[in-house]
């Protein structure tokens, strides 16, 4: 059953589908995609924290929720997977201590795919995210938070009128 969420996307039956963007993003399309999900079974995975969950309409009964605190619990919540729908809130500190199993989970999601639509959700990329989106069959991205790189400010300061001191521009 294709399930369409927020256009331009749509999840299709057996895909693996990555979306980079911004949370309100995910938290409307499955708000507003909430009657068509009741009648699925869906899994929701998040890492450590989640951004998404607290924020899902209080009517949305029918969602599995399972924590994966390490990239090995992850992988075994995904052998375990039964459910039509996988939503997987990516947590890069799941790959703190083995940066290796990125591949491993990538495979993994990839995997599961051949009998759900899996949904890989991310506001944000790293290195190992883009190794685990090597493996899917689709990726969006939107609006794509960039990394920040902070200038130090210069001791220079002018004085302004009156005293003041003002910032150089960037």
């Amino acid at each position: 059953m294709e399930l369409e969420l927020q256009s331009p996307f749509t999840l299709v039956p057996n895909a693996f589908i990555v979306l980079i963007g911004p949370e309100e993003m995910l938290i409307d399309s499955l708000n507003c995609s909430l009657k068509k999900l009741q009648r699925l079974q869906v899994l929701y995975i998040s890492g450590n924290y989640s951004r998404i969950l607290d924020k899902l309409d209080r009517r949305f009964t029918e969602l599995d929720v399972r924590r994966a605190f390490t990239a090995y619990q992850l992988m075994t919540i995904l052998k375990e997977a039964y459910q039509t729908q996988i939503i997987f809130e990516y947590d890069p500190t799941l790959f703190e201590d083995a940066t290796e199993m990125a591949e491993y989970v990538g495979q993994a999601l990839k995997e599961v795919s051949n009998g759900s639509s899996v949904l890989l959700y991310s506001p944000w990329t790293d290195r190992h995210l883009e190794e685990v989106s090597k493996f899917a069959d689709r990726v969006f991205v939107f609006n794509e938070v960039h990394k920040y790189v902070y200038k130090r400010a210069s001791k220079k300061t002018t004085p302004g009128p009156r005293g003041q001191r003002t910032l150089e521009a960037f």
